[in-house]
């Protein structure tokens, strides 16, 4: 076979997974794996622990990712019939790991319990029960939301994505 030489990237691309997307010379954009597939999932709650204890108490693989906020920490698994995956931000200022379906279902709080009960981890660690994004009044509260994570003292800039989602969860600078 003929050795093919391919250019090198011009001097002024950023790199392709560099935000903001589209702005720069570069005229490629990386996406993630998990970029690429998070928004076909159901988050049903969110933990107040990172990833790896969830993981090695179940034995599950630790895959690491990223997307247009930050670097991630991500298992999928399948666990009694749900599918899970639970994810971390590295920026996230609240601490919280999201637990999320891979295939949208009607019983996501009983799939979040039995998550819990497999684990082994009480209600105490749930930070909340639904999804992040929508309106807090909707989300099933529970007793650990109203504690520590209106205690979180982490300033961000009212534009940033963690500012978003603080927002998102009715979270005040």
């Amino acid at each position: 076979m003929t050795d093919i030489e391919v250019p090198g990237p011009e001097p002024d691309w950023q790199p392709a997974t560099q935000p903001p997307y589209y702005t720069g010379k570069n005229p490629a954009y990386q996406c993630s794996v998990w970029e690429h597939h998070a928004p076909l999932f159901q988050m049903i709650g969110g933990l107040a622990l990172p990833v790896y204890p969830v993981a090695q108490r179940l034995r599950l693989h630790v895959e690491r990712s990223w997307d247009g906020l930050d670097d991630l920490d991500v298992v999928l698994f399948r666990l009694k019939g749900f599918s899970f995956a639970i994810s971390k931000h590295d920026g996230n200022p609240l601490g919280v790991s999201f637990v999320w379906l891979t295939q949208p279902h009607e019983q996501a709080d009983k799939a979040l319990d039995t998550l819990l009960e497999v684990v082994g981890i009480g209600e105490d660690v749930v930070a909340f029960r639904g999804d992040a994004h929508e309106d807090p009044a909707e989300r099933t509260d529970t007793a650990h939301e109203a504690g520590s994570l209106d205690d979180v003292a982490d300033v961000t800039l009212p534009t940033s994505p963690w500012a978003r989602f603080r927002r998102a969860l009715g979270m005040t600078q």
